[in-house]
């Protein structure tokens, strides 16, 4: 039997990968780790026997690496659906921000993606790698915003004297700081509304032509 490799489309992959898959994510959005969660706990967690695993997957490292690209993909392939639907770049910040703030277990676990992503243990390297394939090119975050900016160029909403690298990732750092205030609000006592306001204010004042009056 072919193993999984995490790059594959829904409709290639069997319906206990899939329940694997949800498995994994639903236990990095209840809290546990990704690097330390247990087969028998995505097993259970999916309804299926633990020795099924290994029919598809070399190791965990391999379940839990997939299950994150697989989510990856599917997320951005949506996101990116659904900021077509907007008819502005303005719109299309206003709908990412309200998105981004609808269910908590949303939010921890994009914050456990960055973390994922961003440090340098084996299981993040393996991640890494298989997101620089390119069949998973089209559905990378960075690419994904590449397309929205572009297009807000190209509607003249977008400055055009600015790198795309430079855009792309200012969008990410108001992104990724409004999602760590809405995590560390009962901490740090913070209003979510005003942060989500100015996370706006900030990311449109830097790239767009003309600020807009209201989000």
């Amino acid at each position: 039997m072919a193993k999984m490799t995490g790059l594959e489309e829904p409709w290639e992959i069997p319906s206990k990968v899939l329940r694997m898959y949800d498995a994994v994510i639903q236990l990095i959005e209840e809290g546990e780790d990704a690097s330390t969660v247990r087969v028998s706990m995505i097993t259970d967690r999916a309804g299926i026997g633990k020795g099924t695993a290994y029919d598809y997957f070399d190791t965990k490292e391999d379940i839990v690496a997939c299950a994150v690209v697989f989510h990856i993909q599917r997320m951005f392939g949506l996101l990116e659906q659904e900021l077509q639907k907007q008819e502005c770049f303005e719109k299309q910040l206003s709908w990412l921000l309200e998105e981004m703030g609808r269910e908590s277990g949303r939010k921890y676990c994009f914050i456990r993606m960055v973390h994922i992503l961003s440090d340098h243990s084996d299981f993040s390297q393996l991640v890494r790698r298989k997101m620089m394939s390119e069949s998973f090119r089209k559905y990378h975050p960075i690419k994904v915003f590449e397309n929205i900016l572009t297009q807000g160029i190209n509607r003249k909403e977008i400055r055009n004297d600015l790198p795309l690298e430079f855009m792309v990732y200012t969008v990410f750092s108001g992104l990724l700081t409004y999602m760590l205030s809405i995590s560390t609000e009962e901490c740090f006592q913070i209003d979510p509304d005003k942060m989500k306001f100015y996370v706006h204010r900030q990311i449109t004042r830097q790239l767009c032509c003309s600020e807009p009056d209201h989000m």
